[in-house]
């Protein structure tokens, strides 16, 4: 059976390969958060904006009385804390609406899901939104209701948008020549051209990489800068006050073994050809 991988896993794997095992092998349970209920709500909101037969949007307070309709209200502490989120998320809708109303026009696709065969393994994915301009162009676009805005550096790097050029590429034959992240919460975009062939390629290479650590069961654990966020703190090896000098040790001895096993293999390569070519360990030949 294929390995069916997404941004979402492969982004956890490059992370942290535990934090992956634990979430996509072993399948044990993420808790309700309230940052994951509320971003499901607020983007079950704007795909009900845009998904409709007629380019004529609904109005800004049938757009809040459908916020309260799909509200996620799973993990919130008490009710005074649910309540703040869902005001927090209707002031956010609002500027949403204030900002992009006047420009409204049918998306391309909703909500896309997709599923690429990439030759060994099934990539999947669901686009939030593709749109055409008035130029002519295509666009990607990912809602995010985080809280921080990211380093522009990192979001270069991220995998998520390329991933989806290559599936607008693959279902309709498109190559988008906007990739762009809509920040919710500062109504902000950030917004890059698309990957030419090159830097798609270079995005496959990572894909692959992942998916080849993947069979072979390379699943250490990672700590980074997310660590004291991590759903599965609570079990990591790594969790404890002064495991960073045993996470140094750990580190060590796997380095040298992947080393060792790499002299190992190119010591029975050169073992290989020498016989091949008669020649002893000690230098004569044997003919």
């Amino acid at each position: 059976m294929s390995i069916r991988i997404s941004y979402s896993a492969a982004s956890a794997f490059e992370r942290c390969p535990l934090s992956y095992r634990y979430q996509y092998v072993e399948r044990i349970d993420i808790e309700p958060t309230p940052a994951l209920s509320f971003g499901r709500s607020i983007h079950s909101a704007l795909e009900w904006l845009y998904d409709r037969e007629v380019p004529r949007p609904p109005s800004l307070q049938e757009l809040l009385e459908y916020l309260e309709s799909c509200w996620d209200c799973q993990g919130y502490g008490d009710a005074e804390e649910e309540e703040s989120y869902l005001e927090h998320g209707r002031e956010i809708l609002t500027r949403f609406y204030e900002s992009n109303i006047d420009d409204f026009r049918l998306p391309v696709a909703v909500e896309h899901r997709f599923e690429l065969d990439m030759d060994g393994y099934l990539l999947t994915g669901v686009i939030d939104r593709v749109d055409r301009n008035a130029d002519g162009g295509y666009e990607i676009i990912d809602y995010k209701t985080n809280r921080r805005l990211p380093d522009l550096n990192r979001l270069r790097e991220d995998l998520q948008l390329p991933i989806y050029q290559m599936a607008c590429l693959e279902t309709w034959g498109v190559n988008p020549g906007k990739l762009t992240y809509y920040y919710l919460l500062p109504n902000q975009r950030y917004a890059t051209r698309a990957y030419d062939s090159n830097g798609l390629a270079r995005v496959r290479k990572r894909l692959d990489s992942v998916i080849e650590a993947i069979e072979k069961g390379e699943f250490e654990s990672r700590p980074n800068r997310l660590c004291p966020w991590c759903s599965y703190r609570d079990i990591c090896p790594d969790r404890a006050e002064g495991n960073s000098e045993r996470e140094k040790l750990r580190r060590r001895h796997s380095s040298l073994l992947k080393r060792r096993d790499g002299l190992e293999r190119v010591i029975r390569e050169l073992e290989e050809e020498m016989r091949d070519r008669g020649i002893s360990d000690n230098g004569s030949s044997d003919t």
